[in-house]
């Protein structure tokens, strides 16, 4: 494969104009082959613009064979064939049918996108731009085609043959081939488009509507993993059921279908009626699967199903507008997920994940509006900030206007818009048009990047006997923005007195609370709770009032994020002192935390110890070490100070049942932090507890735990943990992802592990799981990846350096993982610099890598 340019064109959004000509239906014919796959595409192409313009194709990486207009081979000097596409640069007329026919090889694709092999079989990916690696097309958001598609092929090497739409028949070609022909009744763009074909066992379920409608499920796996399926299954209907009773859609055709895929850069994608999952987001058992794992299956099922109308029903004009689909079914998912789990620890996990991915993207020279204003290579922008940002400024409103406003709001949007191509602006107005005004400074969200830092300055008023709390956005007043602040007022016992929201529209708001009594006593204010508004809070609370707050907050999630400032508090205090300050503050907090009557999820959460990554980051400290040490220090002394009552919890919570019921999670849970902070024990007596946890493990989430926990604190167990855990497992590629993760992932020197692994007969570079296993495990561990002599920077470097061959998506999203190396101290990021410099003189360097290499060397 011939990689392009890193001096591609510039896509900017102000240059944004609609395609001159649409080709609103396609017949498409694929003669399928390994090597030599034949497609042609027979398009009925029309002039949308005023005069006749150039047509202009897409196509990349494509052996062309033929051109013909309205069923005549055009005259080569009719037309230019070059490595970017096929120009017409004088239409004969406005109306005609367009045909195309090309050659390509899915066995040397090895970047994934397009139509490539993965294990038996043939599948597409084609968000954003891979149709364009199928077939010379039109190849934007905004050409809406009908599609219908007949797919030919050997019945031994494709038995089983896919696309979109409803099945309608097929042929036999001969003795050893046949066709299928499928139809999709709605039109779609070309990134929707799927073609699955391979050795396939279909495995099926259905789900009736509202409305009484029959519709089939189908889940299509490789042969051995047809009894993973059933709680994939149940999730899809979940999803379905919900999207009808919350928001009154129905699903549109009378087939689902799923494809698992082994090898698969992303980890799903929603193409109408036929979807493609990453195998890991299908596959699961509770021998093989953690609670994690079901949790994320459950999630992005769902997050795909609701795309059918958030995404494909109503899709994007332009690539700029990414967010208003990903941002707005990510929101949905996430509301679907705390339904159908518990709402508090489904905010904290989502809050967490910010905080420790999309926030330090905000700061660092990745840093974009959610709303890009312009992209060279748009694989780049699926990112933390277009998805989960983006989710937060849709949840943002339905802070403002509502639940129930914003379920009208939706469905208005959807009505209104039903099959086209439209932008964020079209969503937030159909919004205001629900609730009959306008929203302040709501678009801004849309184009400042970074996350708004606000300063809280509290005064006393004696003659009105009032607390003022100002709050000041101080960021750039060029984007003003609006907020909702959800608040709370406690007095100093702990008790509730206000609890309320605030819309702030602009630069700064203020709050006036009554004292406590006449003498002027400071209430405790809670500023922001459950994170109403994606922002960083500069309070300046006291540590009393954390305590309170950590303790009292009848928000849930706020109380757990309020016992992290207080952990992060004491960080800071120590690190500026060079000592362990005192500590008893958060032993207090724990003490009062075992005796709640809380979920044992949540407990399980509020008790987990922040890892040194989310330390760094709130503290925009990058001591590494230091910060390790103490945080060290801060665990053992929780374990040797509760050890009674982690046994205790552990005991009580050890007898689980491997089903995933709330209780059974929240013991499995409780169990593996109660064994986590038992091993940091310094007498090391706890390691045969782990030992024979992970021995007589019922429950994948047991099993694993019990592995990182003997890996992390480098205990005498480990390497018999990890090669009995590989014995047992060695034959299950999702498993083994994880087994390669767990042992880079924390601690130091993880680097030589990581060489002596990728050497190991199960790992394979150009699977995409397991690149993201090992060597982003790696690059996110910053003891190994920032290690001080440069050695962790030039092991991931050369693997960039190799990826850029095989696969520039992850060659890219691997090198993202530099983006903090600005903030290291010494010479780190001089030898970081002088790592990236030999990737970027690459003869071949890709666009996808050399866009995000120019990004960050901008910055050291």
């Amino acid at each position: 494969m011939t990689s392009s340019s890193s001096s591609s064109l510039v896509h900017k959004l102000e240059d944004y104009k609609p395609s001159p000509w649409l080709t609103p239906k396609v017949n498409l014919r694929f003669d399928l082959d390994l090597h030599l796959t034949v497609v042609r595409a027979e398009y009925d192409v029309i002039l949308q613009a005023e005069t006749i313009e150039p047509l202009f194709l897409y196509g990349e990486s494509l052996e062309f064979l033929s051109l013909r207009m309205d069923g005549a081979i055009l005259d080569p000097n009719e037309y230019q064939v070059t490595d970017s596409g096929i120009l017409i640069s004088h239409p004969p007329k406005k109306e005609f049918q367009l045909t195309v026919e090309n050659r390509i090889c899915p066995a040397k694709n090895t970047s994934l996108e397009g139509l490539y092999k993965s294990g038996s079989m043939l599948c597409t990916q084609n968000e954003p731009e891979g149709f364009r690696k199928i077939v010379y097309s039109i190849d934007r958001p905004d050409n809406m085609m009908r599609f219908r598609v007949t797919i030919a092929g050997e019945k031994s090497l494709f038995p089983v043959m896919l696309s979109n739409g409803n099945f309608v028949g097929e042929n036999q070609m001969g003795d050893s081939k046949r066709e299928v022909i499928w139809e999709d009744p709605f039109p779609k763009p070309s990134y929707l488009f799927a073609l699955v074909a391979g050795e396939l066992i279909e495995t099926k379920d259905s789900f009736q509507t509202k409305s009484g409608r029959e519709i089939t499920l189908k889940i299509f796996v490789e042969k051995g993993n047809e009894e993973k399926v059933g709680f994939a299954f149940d999730s899809l209907k979940k999803a379905m059921k919900w999207d009808e009773d919350t928001f009154g859609l129905e699903y549109d055709l009378d087939l689902f279908m799923i494809v698992a895929v082994e090898d698969f850069n992303m980890g799903a994608m929603e193409n109408k009626g036929l979807n493609l999952f990453n195998a890991k987001l299908v596959l699961a058992d509770k021998k093989s699967a953690t609670d994690e794992s079901f949790e994320s299956i459950l999630a992005v099922i769902a997050h795909e199903y609701f795309h059918n109308w958030t995404g494909n029903r109503v899709t994007l004009r332009n690539w700029f507008n990414l967010t208003l689909k990903e941002g707005l079914t990510v929101f949905r998912d996430q509301w679907f997920t705390e339904d159908m789990t518990d709402p508090a620890v489904k905010r904290i996990k989502d809050v967490l994940f910010l905080k420790e991915f999309q926030f330090p993207e905000d700061q660092g020279p990745m840093s974009h509006p959610i709303l890009p204003k312009s992209y060279r290579e748009m694989n780049n922008f699926y990112t933390v900030t277009v998805y989960e940002k983006g989710a937060e400024v849709i949840r943002l409103i339905s802070e403002i206007i509502g639940r129930e406003s914003f379920k009208k709001g939706l469905k208005h949007y959807l009505s209104k818009y039903d099959g086209k191509g439209v932008t964020f602006e079209e969503f937030i107005s159909s919004m205001e048009e629900v609730v009959g005004k306008s929203i302040p400074y709501l678009r801004n969200w849309y184009h400042r990047s970074g996350t708004p830092l606000l300063s809280v300055k509290e005064s006393y008023e004696k003659e009105t006997n009032e607390w003022i709390f100002e709050i000041v956005d101080t960021g750039s007043s060029e984007y003003p923005l609006v907020y909702s602040n959800s608040f709370a007022v406690f007095d100093l016992d702990g008790n509730l007195i206000i609890e309320n929201k605030r819309i702030m529209a602009g630069e700064r708001d203020q709050i006036r609370i009554s004292a406590l009594d006449p003498n002027g006593t400071k209430p405790i204010i809670s500023l922001f709770r459950s994170l109403s508004s994606p922002v960083r809070l500069d309070d300046h609370q006291s540590e009393e009032e954390i305590k309170i707050l950590a303790k009292v907050e009848t928000d849930g999630v706020a109380r757990f994020f309020a016992f992290q400032n207080l952990i992060f508090d004491w960080f800071r205090k120590s690190l500026g002192s060079g000592k362990e300050e005192d500590f008893s503050a958060i032993i207090e907090t724990i003490a009062d935390s075992f005796t709640r009557n809380w979920e044992k999820t949540y407990l399980s959460f509020y008790l987990s110890f922040p890892g040194l990554t989310q330390i760094s980051e709130n503290l925009n400290c990058y001591q590494f070490s230091k910060i390790q040490k103490l945080r060290v220090w801060a665990i053992q002394t929780i374990a040797t100070t509760f050890t009674k009552n982690f046994q205790i919890l552990l005991e009580e919570n050890r007898k689980t049942i491997p089903v995933q019921t709330k209780e059974e999670i929240g013991k499995r849970k409780l169990k593996n932090i109660a064994l986590y902070y038992l091993l940091y024990d310094p007498s090391r007596k706890f390691e045969k507890l782990a030992v024979m946890e992970q021995r007589e493990a019922k429950h994948m989430s047991e099993e694993v735990s019990a592995m990182r926990f003997l890996v992390e604190i480098e205990s005498s167990e480990k390497e018999n943990s990890v090669n009995s855990f590989f014995e047992k497992w060695k034959k299950d590629n999702l498993v083994l992802d994880v087994w390669f993760a767990a042992q880079v992932s924390s601690g130091e020197d993880r680097a030589k592990i990581a060489e002596k692994l990728e050497k190991h007969p199960q790992f394979n570079i150009r699977n995409p799981n397991k690149v993201r296993s090992l060597y982003f495990s790696l690059a996110r561990n910053p003891l190994s990846f920032h290690k001080e002599d440069g050695s962790g920077y030039s092991f991931i470097a050369e693997r960039i350096r190799l990826l850029n061959e095989i696969n520039p998506q992850m060659a890219a999203s691997l090198t993202k993982l530099f983006s903090p190396v600005s903030k290291q101290e010494g010479d780190l990021p001089k030898i970081a610099k002088k790592e990236l410099k030999k990737i970027e003189v690459l003869p071949n360097l890709s666009k996808e890598l050399g866009e995000v290499l120019g990004t960050i060397l901008s910055s050291l």
